[in-house]
């Protein structure tokens, strides 16, 4: 026998098979025959150590997956091929769960002898390329180990096999000095030989950093104030910042000399996507304060000077100003986030803004002076220099004046535009305030914000959306919908109601539609985001909402439905041969319990299925007295189009306001919102024609 060449073992493999894989493999490893009883024998001995060995279980072994277990397969040094037959498959389909694909790989009944013979010799590549990375790796560690010149000693003689290998970075200090890490450590930190053995840990991070990092490194555990995880911040050798949590060990060295261990995991992504949950959630809830002082009672300048304060505050900013147009035309300073101290100094504002506000007036069009931001993790700017930005306040087509800001941070794309809504919410306000005569076009401009600017496109789907407020002028529907796609890749529709109306319940319609979206960036789960509304609204003490909320996975095929509902009317689904029904959606409404339970349920939506979502206006338009089923629009949704085809999703939604405004007629007393989704047939990617 050879013992320097691998072993192939071919176990009740067919004659023709075994021919083929002799011929092509006789000169790459040792080939011997066995039975499926005398294979343990010839594979003996402690995994990771043995001699490079591929079994090969041909078609007619009974039990393969009693044979696998008896061999121990191991990545290192011993792996299986297995047939697979009708008789094998199901027992063989637990095996993937059980061994890695690089110790045991099935391959189909049938499969051609050239086909088996490419999968073992991919196999006895991998054994002996594995072997021979052990070896060169031993006599590494042995010159390591022998050697007087160097103190330092690599994986797994020092660290441990575990802790070489581990996903996380790991370093032995001697004191304060680098002396080992695994290659993770090397990955996250930059670390390179010879230059960074002995180098001090703290050198690795910003000066500002370096002495929190030392009191966490040799704090004793039991007196140490902060956590035993903490973060620390750098900057890697591109340029770019990063975040890595830190955790400290001390332990023994093979010598018996005491080291410490230091843990790091880089936690950039993590850090930066609940960061920008927090200032997505903040810039909500400020748009919800910026809409509820501009639609308070009292003087323009107070409501105001609340909407800067509340700016400057959640977005840290220096400086916010609001500038006027007099009834001549002529820019003047308002009010600005100095006024209200005993001596404003507003003196820099109309030295330093003034041009560039000018230039706001007479362009109509925002002015922004923002270094470019090249890490998107880093809030500060590159060059040193502040930002500037203006925009104009413009309401019906009036310019009002300009809102500006100064601050010496860099503005992501996030601040502008929450920045640019606030222009719009002061805008709307300053013309209610301004031109009595203008109210009910006013309140229209403050509806506009709480329902999405236009519905997205999604592929595979027909959206489409109607809405009309009951009543014009000075009230404020509490009726809205939204749609869009969230981080993971799943769409998301909400359609809701909040309890009251006017300028109140508009503040709260945005603070439901802002939290929806705000929740959705970190999961689209139904119970993740009907909580932080819920909570919301409670810490808000708001008026109750009910909502239906549902999530469109399009990862299955057919795509699934997650539907949720707080207290909503019950949503319509009609399938493509026509078959329409409710579903059943039950649910706690949202702001009454402090804890509330929303289930989901969940169904397929194949292509030419129609989903609609309406508020209460389509059941109870004249009031709780005068209800209408639901099955009388699941009728209506029925007859909309013949079995086998399917209306557009515009169609459907303006067949059904249409039918609402002849049902109730005159005895109509409430807002109506419908929401249509029809999942286009695979064979098309456009909307199907009106019926």
């Amino acid at each position: 026998m050879d013992h320097s060449l691998p072993l192939l073992l071919l176990v009740d493999v067919l004659r023709q098979t075994a021919s083929t894989i002799t011929a092509e493999l006789a000169e790459a490893a040792e080939i011997l025959q066995s039975t499926a009883e005398d294979a343990p024998a010839h594979t003996g001995g402690t995994p990771g150590l043995r001699r490079p060995t591929v079994v090969v279980l041909g078609e007619t072994v009974a039990a393969p997956v009693g044979v696998v277990h008896s061999l121990r397969p191991h990545s290192a040094d011993l792996a299986v091929v297995v047939t697979a037959t009708p008789a094998t498959e199901a027992t063989l389909a637990a095996l993937p769960l059980l061994f890695s694909s690089d110790a045991v790989r099935r391959v189909e009944a049938g499969a051609t002898a050239r086909r088996i013979t490419h999968v073992v010799s991919e196999l006895l590549q991998h054994l002996s390329r594995r072997q021979a990375h052990a070896v060169a790796q031993a006599a590494a560690q042995q010159r390591l180990s022998s050697s007087t010149s160097i103190d330092r000693q690599l994986g797994e003689r020092l660290l441990g096999q575990f802790l070489a290998q581990a996903p996380i970075g790991v370093l032995m200090l001697d004191g304060d000095a680098v002396i080992a890490w695994n290659q993770r450590a090397a990955d996250v930190l930059d670390l390179t030989e010879p230059d960074s053995v002995r180098r001090p840990v703290t050198d690795l991070f910003p000066e500002d950093q370096r002495t929190a990092l030392h009191c966490h490194l040799t704090a004793p555990g039991q007196r140490r104030n902060a956590e035993p995880d903490a973060v620390f911040e750098r900057v890697r050798g591109d340029g770019t910042s990063q975040a890595l949590r830190v955790a400290v060990r001390h332990v023994l060295d093979t010598e018996g000399r005491s080291r410490t261990l230091v843990l790091t995991e880089d936690v950039t992504d993590r850090l930066y996507a609940q960061r920008k949950l927090a200032e997505r959630t903040g810039h909500a809830l400020l748009t919800a304060e910026v809409a509820a002082a501009m639609t308070a009672p009292g003087p323009l300048d107070q409501r105001l000077h609340r909407c800067l304060r509340a700016a400057t505050e959640r977005l840290g900013v220096d400086r916010l100003c609001i500038w006027g147009l007099n009834t001549r035309g002529e820019l003047v300073h308002a009010v600005c986030t100095e006024d209200g101290a005993e001596s404003p100094d507003t003196s820099f504002c109309k030295t330093t803004q003034r041009a560039l506000v000018e230039q706001v007036v007479a362009a109509g069009r925002p002015h922004l002076d923002v270094p470019p931001k090249t890490d998107p993790h880093d809030s500060q700017p590159q060059d040193g220099c502040g930002s500037f930005a203006a925009f104009p306040l413009v309401s019906g087509g009036e310019l009002l004046g300009v809102l500006s800001l100064t601050t010496h941070l860099a503005l992501p794309g996030s601040v502008l535009s929450t920045l640019e809504n606030i222009a719009d919410q002061i805008a709307v306000g300053t013309q209610q305030d301004r031109l009595l005569n203008r109210l009910s076009e006013a309140t229209r401009a403050l509806e506009r914000p709480l329902l999405p600017p236009r519905l997205p496109d999604l592929p595979g789907f027909d959206l489409a959306a109607s809405y009309a407020p009951f009543s014009r002028g000075l009230h404020i529907g509490g009726d809205f919908y939204d749609a869009f796609t969230a981080p993971d890749g799943r769409h998301v529709l909400a359609l809701g109601d909040v309890c009251g109306k006017g300028p109140d319940a508009a503040a709260i319609t945005g603070l439901v539609r802002h939290t929806l979206w705000a929740g959705a960036q970190h999961t689209s789960d139904p119970a993740h985001v009907l909580d932080l509304v819920n909570n919301a609204l409670r810490r808000q003490n708001a008026p109750f909402c009910t909502l239906v909320y549902v999530v469109i996975d399009t990862t299955h095929t057919p795509a699934r439905l997650r539907i949720a509902s707080a207290g909503h009317p019950a949503p319509l689904l009609r399938r493509a041969n026509g078959d329409t029904a409710p579903l059943e959606t039950r649910g706690a409404l949202l702001g009454v319990l402090d804890t509330a339970h929303h289930p989901v349920t969940e169904v397929e939506f194949r292509p030419g299925d129609t989903l609609v979502l309406y508020t209460d206006g389509f059941t109870e338009g004249a009031g709780a007295a005068h209800q209408r089923e639901f099955e009388d629009l699941a009728a209506i949704l029925a007859s909309l189009s013949p079995a086998g085809a399917s209306a557009s999703a515009e169609y459907v939604a303006t067949a059904l306001m249409d039918d609402a405004r002849r049902w109730w007629g005159e005895r109509l007393r409430d807002d109506l919102a419908v929401l249509a989704l029809t999942a286009l047939p695979t064979t098309t990617g456009a909307p199907p024609p009106a019926a």
